[in-house]
């Protein structure tokens, strides 16, 4: 069936160019609500059997603890039907009712099954819920840890949960607080090249939903996951992607075209969601409309749920020191969140939520920057909530504030109207956080190591000290070729950009044995962490090394793909820094390296046998 007519498919080569912001203007018109309910509906063009009937309902599930022992919790489905008219029904655990809330405890031992209906027939599964008791309780191993305020924390970029699981054994026994895993929700997939790469590293950072199937695995191949890493009394912490979702034209719409580049048409993206995909849809590049709106389509995200107005209108981010671009511009054509809008905030929140309640027990927030000091504020605030009324004892959170002349508004200066030192720890506090909490919500220092003072609060060590902040030398952005987002010079290097092993094993023993700033090193730096990456393929190629990057999986103009095959990231005979196009390199088992942890942690410089170490 075509779409209706006027205005019907665009003529010529017209792509739709509504929605753009005009001044200083960044909320979407309230009359976009008007093109929500884009997706498909059963027998419907291009409907697909994983759209259920996001057509005409959508909803989430909100959870609240009772109280800081996690171990009972009120659950809040929260649902809305296109016709307001419908009658809901609510199912949690199989068991039907009027009612849109539930109760439970201890005695819920399995992930708890929710589903909504409508009187006109239409029916969502929702994700399962996890909840917080069911996660192992995290076994105490010897060291300072602090109660999981102190210690290193492996990046491992790009391992699939199954290896993460098996190689926490090693883990536990180097003495590593935790493993920070890269994003696990659903993600942008696609069976085409993308500049030449198939499912490049960054398509991870492109959100289609909050669903916790990420490339790397299912949301049970994480629960396992998890649930092994804290019996063995090794953390696990998300990178948690909520500034954005995908890119404008990466999306569930199978018409696009571009009028800048010959009028090339493509269809659309997939994911990372087994057996299909959740439909999503952005209003860049398309020329045709709804088959029952008769309108463009626009940012919609049924899964999540959002709407068009849950996003910003559409402005390149072409400013670095400008505090509204910053917060409300796309930035490399990621399609911006309206973090302002409370509906939003209590979305990322109850994704928060769905972490912790899963076991992980904190996480890095991406380009943390480009939300608004305020916006994080309200957010967390919710997840403080809905947590019983403050955060674990055990949590921490890391901000990604990438620094470059901005330091000043960004860092240095309370008052500037945007900042992440000061100006952020101010207004934690106006909203009830306590020091110690305030202290959990970190920000990560992105000046360490050469200009560290640049990631502490009034860039002045001296007054403020450096207990609340994260290090590390590289981070997987600084690995791009061409990357220039963190400028070490001589004070740090990245490896897989032909940095030599002993000046980077050196750098990494520096920070733990004497990093830069630190006038204390027992207790200065409290969170370190270190970056087990991956090199790129021959010629270049920006996959992963995970079997998803492979060109076998190609299936449309497939001549110019670059991709990677499969490597098993887990590797227990590794002494670290394993070299090899899309070879992983496995840092953090460097017997230099680990023994530098191990003395700042209080631990003997000697390990089981089990671990193929030489310490």
């Amino acid at each position: 069936m075509p779409p209706p007519g006027p205005p019907g498919p665009l003529p010529g080569c017209q792509v739709w160019d509504g929605n753009h912001c005009k001044g200083d203007q960044i909320e979407t018109e309230a009359t976009f609500e008007a093109n929500r309910w884009y997706t498909p509906l059963a027998g419907e063009p291009d409907y697909q059997a994983s759209f259920q009937d996001y057509g005409r309902l959508v909803a989430y599930v909100h959870v609240v603890y009772a109280d800081p022992s996690l171990e009972s919790t009120t659950v809040e489905i929260r649902a809305t039907h296109k016709d307001k008219g419908t009658q809901l029904k609510y199912s949690f655990g199989r068991k039907s009712q009027t009612s849109n809330t539930a109760t439970f405890s201890r005695e819920q031992t399995e992930p708890l099954v929710v589903s909504v209906s409508g009187s006109d027939g239409s029916k969502l599964e929702l994700e399962p819920i996890d909840f917080r008791w069911n996660a192992p309780i995290i076994r105490e191993l010897a060291g300072d840890f602090r109660g999981g305020q102190k210690g290193a924390v492996v990046e491992l970029f790009g391992w699939p949960h199954a290896d993460v699981e098996a190689e926490c054994k090693d883990l536990a026994t180097m003495g590593y607080l935790g493993v920070k895993i890269f994003p696990a929700m659903e993600q942008l997939m696609a069976t085409k090249p993308f500049n030449n790469n198939i499912n490049p590293w960054y398509f991870m950072y492109q959100p289609v939903s909050y669903r916790l199937h990420g490339r790397m695995g299912t949301r049970d191949d994480l629960r396992n996951m998890i649930h092994t890493c804290r019996s063995l009394g090794v953390r696990v912490y998300a990178d948690a992607v909520v500034n954005h979702m995908a890119g404008g034209g990466n999306d569930a719409n199978t018409h696009h075209r571009n009028p800048g580049a010959g009028c090339a048409k493509w269809g659309n993206k997939t994911s990372s969601l087994p057996g299909g995909h959740s439909p999503s849809y952005t209003q860049s590049f398309t020329y045709t409309v709804g088959t029952r709106t008769g309108k463009q389509p626009l940012q919609e995200f049924p899964a999540v749920p959002y709407g068009p107005l849950d996003f910003h209108c559409e402005r390149a981010l072409s400013s670095w020191n400008d505090p509204l671009q910053l917060n409300a511009g796309w930035l490399s054509g990621l399609t911006d969140l309206n973090t302002e809008r409370e509906h939003v905030q209590e979305r990322i929140a109850a994704y928060f939520t769905d972490l912790i309640g899963i076991g992980f027990s904190g996480f890095r927030v991406d380009a943390a920057k480009h939300i608004k000091p305020e916006d994080l504020v309200g957010i967390f605030t919710k997840l403080k909530r809905n947590l019983g009324g403050t955060l674990p004892s055990d949590f921490f959170t890391w901000l990604e504030v990438l620094l470059g002349g901005e330091a000043d508004m960004l860092i240095c200066k309370a008052d500037s109207g945007y900042n992440y030192g000061c100006g952020f720890t101010a207004k934690l506090g106006a909203a009830g956080f306590t020091a110690s909490e305030i202290e959990q919500v970190k920000t990560w220092n992105s000046g360490y190591p050469k200009e560290p003072e640049k990631g502490i609060d009034e860039c002045d060590i001296g007054k403020s000290g450096t207990r609340r902040t994260v290090i590390q030398n590289d981070d997987h952005d600084q690995q791009l070729p061409g990357s220039s987002s963190r400028d070490m010079q001589s004070t740090g290097c990245v490896l897989i950009k032909g940095c030599p092993d002993d000046d980077h094993r050196s750098f990494e023993v520096t920070l733990f044995s004497n990093p830069p700033g630190s006038r204390d090193n027992h207790n200065d730096y409290s969170i370190r962490t270190i970056l087990s990456s991956f090199y790129w393929g021959k010629g270049g190629a920006l996959g992963m090394p995970d079997g998803k990057s492979d060109c076998a999986l190609c299936t449309t103009n497939c001549g110019s793909c670059q991709g990677m095959p499969l490597k098993r990231a887990h590797d227990p005979t590794s002494k670290g820094y394993d070299k090899g196009d899309g070879e992983y390199t496995r840092v953090h088992r460097d017997a230099a390296i680990v023994a530098a942890m191990r003395t700042w942690m209080g631990l003997e410089n000697s390990m089981s046998e089990s671990v193929q170490i030489v310490v």
